[in-house]
């Protein structure tokens, strides 16, 4: 039977969270990640350890170790193993969370890739990983604990590329630090990656918060090289061989963008210091994807994707907004969220547990919910429809970037919330 966390535990996390520890006394400048694999179908969830890398760069934070945002359909945490005293950790999301929504889940057992990244220890450390079973609940999938000196670890690279830095305006320690991975580029189209690195960077600065912390952000470009140009599109019979294998029609869906390869995917972005990593896809077709705290992707040459996607997909995987859009004839995941629990993402509500969301920048005279009106579409509100379902899900704004691509900025409540990550990592 799977451990359920108890009273006690929670109290002692919440505990922890409070005394800040100091960086140097537990952690060096490299990182360690972990790669594991999860397992299941869309009833059950098992993880399995698979091997412990020690990674030359850690680009995350050195403040706030042992606190939570509360982001995340998983997280995990590090705690000292001489004193059990929690020293690190971070909430997660992954394609296996969404494929658990899917028909095919229901049918066959399947296993994804996973990663997960914290700074390499200097003593012997203990790992969880637990999976969130209600808004502040959580339950324990994998358990173990390690040595940094167990000659097992590995420490080599097994990747290459050029890498150019396309932004850099603080040390890693106080900034954003973005890998931007080139997808379906041949060795001869290097330049053309770097040009579309640039652009990705000059969108994604045309948005608040991004653009009053441009100051607060490095970005790198890292030039895999890939034996075909172009991406695969499987339900059209194209098939390329790219650098991390991304491809459409994940879930059945045409325009879903997305790779399996997790573990390659993170060897390129270990080429560099990173908070965050974004796939550039060398293609004209629009698409994209994007996960909190595991990438995003998008195409590279479709003007929808890169001025409008772009950034909707990096709300996704940079601060943990959801979806707010929907659709009358359903939505390949839209069995992903249970209206009577309170989801953690920050910009959507079933209301079971409105006060941790929005309910507190309401204007005082709203309506809840709110009616659309000509007035009402520039406030505030509880908008029904998001989360991909129609009914019984609130959104905060009539139209958002992480509703439509007619909208041009976040909401107040989604950039309120990116900036709230922004700070975190950084300050």
């Amino acid at each position: 039977m799977k451990n359920l966390i108890s009273t006690l535990l929670l109290f002692f996390t919440i505990s922890s969270s409070v005394f800040s520890q100091n960086y140097t006394d537990f952690f060096t400048d490299k990182a360690c990640r972990v790669d594991f694999q999860f397992c299941g179908n869309n009833k059950q969830t098992s993880a399995y350890l698979e091997r412990i890398k020690q990674e030359p760069f850690w680009g995350g934070r050195r403040l706030h170790l042992s606190e939570d945002l509360n982001l995340g359909q998983y997280r995990f945490l590090v705690t000292d193993s001489a004193s059990n005293q929690l020293i690190y950790t971070t909430g997660f999301s992954t394609l296996y969370f969404e494929w658990q929504s899917t028909p095919e889940a229901k049918l066959v057992n399947k296993s994804f890739e996973q990663t997960v990244q914290f700074p390499y220890p200097k003593k012997a450390v203990k790992v969880a990983v637990e999976k969130r079973i209600g808004y502040a609940e959580w339950e324990t999938l994998l358990q173990f604990g390690f040595s940094p000196d167990d000659k097992l670890i590995i420490r080599n690279p097994n990747v290459s590329a050029q890498v150019k830095n396309i932004l850099k305006n603080n040390d890693s320690s106080k900034a954003i630090d973005i890998a931007v991975i080139a997808e379906g580029y041949s060795a001869k189209q290097r330049a053309k990656f770097y040009k579309d690195a640039k652009q990705l960077a000059e969108n994604l600065f045309t948005h608040e918060p991004f653009l009053k912390h441009k100051n607060q952000i490095n970005i790198y470009a890292i030039a895999a090289v890939s034996e075909d140009s172009g991406i695969t599109m499987p339900h059209k019979d194209r098939w390329k061989n790219t650098a991390v294998g991304s491809h459409y029609y994940t879930f059945y869906e045409p325009r879903y963008l997305t790779s399996p390869n997790v573990y390659k995917i993170r060897d390129y972005a270990a080429l560099v210091p990173y908070d965050a990593i974004y796939i550039l896809a060398n293609t004209p077709v629009y698409g994209g994807g994007g996960i909190y705290n595991f990438y995003a992707l998008a195409s590279a040459d479709s003007k929808r994707a890169q001025a409008e996607v772009l950034v909707h997909e990096f709300g996704h995987s940079f601060a943990g907004l959801a979806d707010e859009y929907f659709r009358e004839n359903a939505d390949v995941l839209d069995g992903m969220y249970n209206l009577k629990e309170e989801p953690w993402e920050p910009n959507i509500s079933p209301l079971v547990n409105f006060e941790a969301k929005w309910k507190k920048d309401l204007p005082s005279d709203i309506q809840i919910p709110t009616p659309v009106t000509e007035e009402s579409k520039t406030k505030i509100g509880v908008f029904e429809g998001g989360g991909y379902l129609t009914k019984g899900m609130y959104r905060p704004c009539y139209d958002c970037r992480m509703r439509t691509n007619e909208a041009k900025t976040f909401c107040p409540v989604c950039e309120k919330a990116v900036e709230k990550v922004i700070l975190f990592l950084s300050e």
